[in-house]
């Protein structure tokens, strides 16, 4: 029956089944806390946003949820980011050994990958690097809690905000984020660097794990292509973040330099995709929040945990406008050539990604006209990206505006090629073609 359906359909009503259930959980009264009120749009856009990974949130995580209840966002969180085709495909193999190729095909989509490797192999090494991260991570994070909290409460905490981090959901069990560990070097070097791994893809940390450890002689080009775009997007969001919040990165650390980098530094690896924040991002200016909504709507790269147009996407772009530029016949990078057809489909997507954002922002402006315009469209591209940074105003926003964050999350999530896809019909072809014209642009 599920043969019926294609990949594409497959993975909306994975992720739709997820959300569903993850809602009915938070419900329940052993999730949250007697005390405190708890509604259906609220459970609903938790669930949402951590399935999608995302972090945006109409109530406090810490206060709101018992115990249990964070275990769940937790869980929520690691199979939105690993995504549940994935984690399903290893139970079928842990079981059978052996995977169909309707399966293959299937989950080869879910990860944004070519279904001709080995997928067999490819689960297990995404699994394992997967988990080996975020454990890491955990005990790392593990020695920083302990200084606060018996040991206990530190490892859940280190776990949950290690997954959170890889994951690059930024949802965390404190009610002000990270904005308590603003100058702890330690802190901010672990998240950034889960924040990082989790956004550069799956493939991608394979590949890099196993040429370090010597099991693979050269780094394949798609992956140099995403990792050279996202360091230089750190490095130039370190750079403006700096420039355009030197007074306000000033005041809270003092005029101390290497503070006013650290924050720079954290606020670039996580602006993307990630959401976690050392400072109030509601007291950024509006030049920055510019800065922010630009680099939210890049995202992280291809078959990560994170969303956006992509890394890659962008690089495309840049790479087909310079050749325009240099009037060249083809694209090219690192001795290899990129096909124009390639370039248009990078074109389609940001073209229809912004006029769904442009649309979005100009309804929620009309609902919620006493909000500031910056503070929304910073609100609809955190949601489109699954970055999860707020301005402070999600939670006052009206039910019809906060209904269209909750779509624009799945959709950043799922991302909008797929949605069309599993749309879309094969049509028959005709044996051809339209005489050539010439339409005068510029």
């Amino acid at each position: 029956m599920l043969r019926n359906y294609s990949p594409y359909t497959l993975i909306i009503l994975s992720f739709l089944s997820l959300i569903f259930v993850g809602t009915i959980l938070l419900m329940m009264p052993f999730t949250h806390i007697s005390d405190k009120g708890f509604t259906f749009i609220e459970a609903l856009f938790t669930a949402t946003s951590a399935v999608t990974v995302t972090g945006l949130t109409i109530c406090d995580v810490h206060s709101t949820f018992s115990t249990y209840g964070e275990v769940i966002v937790l869980l929520l969180i690691q199979l939105g980011g690993l995504g549940i085709l994935t984690l399903s495909s290893v139970i079928i193999l842990l079981i059978s050994k052996k995977i169909s190729f309707y399966t293959k095909r299937l989950v080869s989509e879910g990860l944004n990958h070519e279904a001709k490797i080995d997928l067999y192999l490819h689960i297990k090494k995404v699994v394992f690097v997967v988990l080996l991260i975020e454990a890491i991570g955990a005990v790392l994070l593990f020695f920083v809690f302990i200084k606060e909290f018996p040991w206990h409460k530190a490892l859940f905490y280190g776990i949950f905000h290690s997954v959170s981090a890889f994951c690059n959901a930024g949802i965390s069990l404190f009610p002000h984020n990270l904005e308590g560990y603003t100058f702890h070097i330690y802190m901010n070097i672990i998240i950034a660097l889960l924040i990082i791994l989790g956004g550069l893809g799956f493939t991608s940390i394979i590949e890099l794990f196993e040429y370090v450890t010597g099991k693979r002689r050269k780094i394949s080009v798609n992956s140099k292509f995403s990792m050279l775009i996202t360091l230089i997007l750190l490095g130039v969001g370190t750079f403006l973040f700096f420039i355009l919040e030197y007074h306000y990165t000033g005041e809270l650390t003092n005029e101390s330099f290497g503070g006013r980098i650290l924050i720079s530094f954290f606020h670039s690896a996580t602006l993307r995709t990630a959401g976690f924040n050392t400072i109030p991002i509601e007291g950024i200016s509006g030049a920055t929040a510019i800065l922010c909504i630009v680099f939210m709507f890049i995202g992280a790269s291809p078959n990560s945990t994170g969303s956006g147009i992509k890394t890659t996407t962008f690089g495309i772009l840049c790479l087909g406008v310079r050749a325009s530029l240099l009037n060249r016949r083809y694209i090219e990078y690192s001795k290899r050539r990129i096909s124009w057809q390639l370039f248009n489909k990078a074109s389609t997507l940001v073209f229809i990604a912004f006029l769904y954002i442009l649309t979005m922002a100009i309804l929620m402006i009309s609902f919620d006209s006493d909000k500031d315009t910056i503070k929304i469209l910073f609100e609809i591209m955190s949601a489109f990206s699954t970055c999860g940074l707020s301005m402070g105003v999600t939670h006052s926003l009206s039910l019809s505006s906060q209904i269209i964050l909750l779509i624009t999350m799945f959709l950043g999530r799922v991302g909008p090629l797929t949605i069309a896809l599993a749309f879309s019909r094969e049509r028959d072809k005709g044996n051809y073609r339209y005489p050539k014209e010439n339409i005068l642009i510029g």
